[in-house]
């Protein structure tokens, strides 16, 4: 099986404030690689969907969070390359009813089982499976983050033909960055943001990059952008993103990149980015998250519409 993922458009943000510091900022558009099977999750399950068909593999499990992009991308990418799925989630509270994310993946085909959250995090820990689940199972982890998906971000890079100093990214369970570092060979910088609470992130780079035998030292992480950790936010943060949409016409999903994006306006006005810099942010996609955010938090960002495709 081979799987081509289209090639998204670098876009320049211009603003006559960009034009005074002497800086150009581009943005790498995955989110506009596919309606559902979205931005970089695309490309992390990219090599595991072909790596599961060559083993013969008839069903994906995987496990996570209620909101989780991954779940969602999971499903749909079962539905579209022949595979049964099963998303082991977080919350024995929940149901298949309890978010857009959750019901979407339900529609796509995935099967759930909810666990309470200590034992899902004794289940990632041993990571032993129902013994009832029949069929050859193909596990991808959580956020999807493994070598096969590190080397589909890697690709990423190839799309990137503009010169830049800078790329940036949002950081999760960091197989992008790890991916990104990989394709660039030790050139350029890197600059990861983390959507989630805690200085940890950065050994966690350093760990994956030792566990794939790679040797780079040309990145940062940040992970002042956290806003209380993963999920959380506060009015600052939905106004930036409700700004950014009505000048630059891009939506920003509220978890990842709207929290890369509003720290690094925030280096900008704070002058801690040097001028004549190029640098090109990593739209990551997510967008699927922004209705579920909506309904639960009574909030009106904005959303981008997509036909039904399956």
């Amino acid at each position: 099986m081979l799987i081509e993922i289209p090639k998204t458009p670098v876009e320049e943000l211009k603003t006559p404030f960009l034009e005074l510091q002497k800086i150009r900022i581009f943005i790498k558009r995955e989110d506009l690689n596919d309606p559902f099977l979205q931005g970089n999750k695309f490309r992390k399950l990219k090599y595991n969907l072909m790596a599961a068909k060559d083993e013969g593999a008839d069903t994906l499990l995987t496990y996570g969070g209620a909101y989780s992009n991954h779940i969602f991308a999971t499903a749909v990418a079962g539905r579209r390359f022949g595979f049964k799925t099963i998303g082991i989630i977080r919350g024995d509270e929940l149901n298949v009813n309890s978010n857009a994310t959750l019901k979407v993946a339900a529609y796509f085909g995935m099967t759930f089982i909810f666990l309470p959250r200590q034992e899902f995090m004794d289940f990632k820990s041993h990571l032993t499976f129902p013994s009832h689940l029949k069929g050859k199972v193909y596990i991808i982890p959580e956020g999807g983050t493994n070598e096969a998906a590190i080397r589909g971000c890697a690709e990423i890079i190839k799309d990137i033909i503009i010169p830049f100093d800078i790329l940036c990214t949002p950081i999760g369970t960091g197989g992008t960055m790890v991916g990104l570092l990989k394709g660039l060979a030790g050139q350029k910088e890197v600059w990861g943001f983390s959507a989630l609470k805690g200085d940890w992130i950065d050994a966690q780079i350093k760990a994956l990059l030792l566990q794939e035998k790679m040797q780079f030292s040309n990145f940062k992480t940040f992970s002042e952008n956290h806003f209380g950790g993963f999920g959380k936010f506060n009015s600052e943060l939905i106004n930036f993103i409700k700004w950014f949409y009505s000048e630059k016409k891009i939506t920003l999903d509220p978890i990842y990149t709207a929290k890369m994006c509003f720290r690094l306006w925030e280096m900008l006005k704070n002058d801690q980015i040097a001028k004549w810099s190029t640098i090109v942010l990593l739209h990551t996609g997510g967008l699927q998250g922004i209705k579920g955010f909506n309904q639960k938090h009574n909030i009106e960002l904005p959303q981008r519409q997509y036909r039904q495709k399956q």
